[in-house]
């Protein structure tokens, strides 16, 4: 099992492979009930799996992320730098009258700070670069401007920044994942219901070029008592000007959510220490359920209940078909550490007749060894319409289960290129680094190659 500088004692008990915990031969996969997408091509957005009501404590996928990855992530989210519409207010300080503030932040850089006794919220600390102007008006009425890098006014007291202002904000904020019924996803936090912990200037921010450095500590410390007596209300200010800060998805992502068994409405999201874990609400027809996959280091954890791997599965195979119709249906049944799969061609008669079809049966035990994907026949056998006495299918399968004494064995590089977004062309590279299949569904572990 590939280690790639996990906390291999823990990561190695949790994934350990049927075969290397009790040294027994996989268990066998179990008849499953009717699958809950049938025909993931003929499902839409406007389908009845979009109303259906998500079971309670119960996902159809859950994805887990650390702190690592996630500050890591959003340093391709920022990049250059994000501008916000520039925030124009009045405040009024004491002795020296009204002022109007106008406040152009450019985000910098970000970071998360995880921690479980944030009541499920998530710190997050912002750099920007602060374009300040001020228009003030003394008690004699006197009006003067103030803006960045101007020469001081007569006006006394006010702060004047030779350079944009280097600011820190510390807030905790409530992020949001939803699903709507339009196959629509939105995803963000709500400025408007965060809290800030502080909001000064960065003192490990570099001196510009040009400035003395003496005349921009004292900026800065001019810079910090303002937005400590104005801290509170400027933010309160920018949380309504910003509102929500966000992105939605298009409708593709969400059909292939509905598709796989999600419901719509929001994800339930918990925090703790150093890991957040979204899990996507599972409809009444999902089988199996999603589970919180462990995982330290710049790692994601992914899960799927085992109904979901089987329609996600089934939309692979069409898609990569394209406009062919199939000849054939494929049917997969999640096992301890392995995949069962039913191939059969394609019913023409309809539903009132009896089903005579025969069907290819396949058990495949799944482990990742020394850092590729091995996929292991262990039986392969004919099964025979339901017409037919059963004994003859119980000898087909005792045949078809000697196969494991010299097993096909298939291994496939453990690193696969995924979209961005479904049909995206933009691919990011990722390695697989665990691997577990049990009954209920599938659990990854990936990290970026």
């Amino acid at each position: 099992m590939a280690h790639h500088g996990l906390n291999h004692d823990l990561m190695a008990e949790e994934f350990a492979t049927e075969e290397e915990s009790n040294d027994r031969g996989p268990a066998p996969v179990t008849g499953s009930a009717k699958k809950a997408v049938s025909n993931p091509k003929a499902a839409s957005k406007e389908s009845g799996s979009a109303n259906q009501t998500p079971q309670s404590n119960r996902s159809a996928v859950c994805a887990s992320v650390t702190q690592e990855m996630m500050n890591d992530l959003v340093l391709f989210v920022v990049g250059a730098g994000i501008k916000l519409e520039p925030l124009e207010t009045a405040i009024a300080l004491p002795g020296m009258g009204d002022i109007a503030v106008r406040l152009a932040l450019t985000i910098t850089g970000a970071e998360f700070d995880l921690r479980a006794e944030d009541a499920g919220r998530v710190r997050v600390i912002v750099f920007a670069d602060g374009d300040v102007s001020t228009r003030a008006e003394d008690f004699d009425g006197d009006v003067a401007d103030v803006e960045v890098g101007a020469p001081a006014p007569s006006l006394a007291g006010m702060p004047v920044a030779p350079a944009p202002i280097p600011v820190r904000v510390e807030a905790l904020v409530e992020p949001f994942i939803e699903l709507h019924a339009d196959s629509t996803v939105a995803l963000g936090i709500n400025l408007e219901t965060a809290e800030l912990v502080s909001l000064q200037t960065n003192p490990d921010a570099p001196v510009p070029d040009g400035i003395d450095a003496a005349t921009w500590a004292g900026s800065l410390g001019m810079f910090s008592m303002l937005f400590g007596s104005l801290g509170d209300g400027l933010f309160a200010k920018l949380g309504e000007h910003v509102g929500v800060v966000g992105t939605e998805l298009d409708e593709g992502v969400g059909a292939v959510l509905f598709q796989i068994g999600v419901a719509s409405g929001r994800a339930q999201i918990s925090v703790s220490s150093g890991l957040l874990t979204v899990g996507l609400p599972a409809a009444e027809s999902v089988l199996g359920a999603a589970m919180a996959v462990p995982i330290a280091g710049k790692r994601v954890g992914l899960g799927l209940a085992s109904s979901a791997v089987d329609a996600l599965t089934q939309i692979i195979i069409l898609r990569a078909a394209g406009d062919l119709p199939l000849p054939f249906e494929l049917d997969l049944e999640l096992g301890e550490q392995q995949v069962g799969s039913r191939i059969r061609n394609t019913r023409v008669l309809p539903d009132s007749f009896p089903d005579l079809r025969s069907a290819l049966r396949t058990e495949v035990r799944t482990r990742l060894l020394r850092g590729r994907l091995e996929l292991s026949v262990q039986a392969a056998w004919v099964e025979l319409p339901s017409a037919v006495p059963s004994i003859f299918n119980v000898v087909s399968r005792k045949l078809g289960e000697l196969v494991s004494l010299t097993p096909m064995r298939v291994r496939f590089p453990a690193k696969i290129e995924l979209p961005i977004i479904p049909d995206s062309k933009d691919t990011i590279p990722v390695l697989i680094d665990d691997l577990r299949v049990t009954t209920d569904g599938l659990g990854l572990v990936v990290s970026l190659a």
